[in-house]
């Protein structure tokens, strides 16, 4: 008999998250385990219950959407706990990097299981650090994309409404902040080399796709070692609106303005060249204001049933 955390959100998939928290808690009872909700209503008062019960555990299980994922990761990375994923929100991009099923709650759980029997797979995780990285959890660590310049501006509105889902709610939300935009202000220190400029999109990627699915990073895998800034000058609203559909098949990396490069340290800081940048997102989550340093963890992460063709 194992001892599993769980944590559900009862708000993901546009409601059925209390379904298939509940289905989620039945299988892995059904599996023999003895089960310790530590859902508190709040990311914040379930990421702190999972830090207090964490020495009690043999693994945590987190029942949602990427929110859910990014609260295991704060709670599992850089540390000997497993996290099991069972994927049920609109996006899913953390669950889709390690290869696992979504929306399939036996699936999903049979996953866990094969983890448990020893089929796991450690992943590289994103380490951010700041003053303002909203509390609890600091450091913050992300599995997928951190945002922090016109996608962090579409994140969090995206993050804020409930209809439509998955990509279609960052295509409403880029139509709201697009007619906002002016270019951002940036400097950028990348693994010591520093510059600065403005820009319209900044972004930090451990995996390859963001936004449910979009394809902000073709070339990352979450098991290579190394992080890829992906920025892109400034554009007109108009040009940015032709930007945003290229995301879904990855053909930006074709668009002169759009630069990728690769590294293991990215540091983030708002320059008075440029409009101020916005918050930082990570995984659909707030993280917090700049100026921020990223730096790669890697093999932080333990997923139980994760496959070995990461993000590809």
């Amino acid at each position: 008999m194992r001892t599993l955390g769980i944590i559900t959100n009862p708000t993901s998939g546009s409601g059925r998250g209390a379904k298939w928290g509940t289905e989620a808690k039945a299988a892995l009872a059904a599996g023999g385990h003895r089960l310790i909700d530590l859902s508190r209503g709040s990311w914040a008062a379930s990421y702190e219950a999972a830090m207090r019960h964490r020495r009690e555990l043999d693994a945590l299980v987190v029942v949602g959407g990427d929110g859910m994922a990014h609260l295991g990761l704060q709670v599992c990375a850089e540390r000997k706990l497993p996290l099991g994923i069972v994927a049920a929100g609109s996006g899913d991009d953390i669950a889709s990097a390690v290869g696992l099923p979504r929306h399939d709650i036996a699936a999903a759980v049979a996953r866990i299981e094969d983890g448990l029997r020893g089929e796991t797979v450690s992943i590289d995780v994103g380490k951010v650090v700041g003053d303002a990285i909203e509390e609890p959890a600091r450091p913050r660590f992300f599995g997928a994309v951190l945002s922090a310049g016109i996608d962090a501006a579409v994140a969090s509105y995206a993050r804020s409404i409930t209809h439509p889902r998955g990509p279609l709610k960052y295509t409403v939300a880029t139509m709201r902040e697009i007619p906002r935009f002016s270019p951002y202000g940036v400097r950028l220190r990348v693994d010591g080399k520093e510059w600065t400029q403005r820009c319209t999109l900044v972004a930090v990627a451990n995996a390859r796709v963001f936004g449910g699915g979009l394809i902000v990073s073709p070339g990352s895998s979450v098991n290579d070692g190394t992080l890829e800034l992906v920025l892109a000058e400034p554009m007109s609203r108009l040009d940015i609106l032709r930007l945003f559909p290229k995301l879904r098949d990855g053909s930006h990396v074709s668009d002169p303005r759009v630069r990728f490069v690769e590294a293991q340290t990215v540091e983030i800081a708002p320059d008075p060249s440029g409009a101020a940048l916005p918050p930082a997102f990570a995984d659909g989550e707030l993280v917090g204001a700049t100026p921020l340093k990223v730096t790669v963890a890697p093999r932080a992460l333990t997923v139980l049933g994760g496959r070995a063709d990461l993000g590809q």
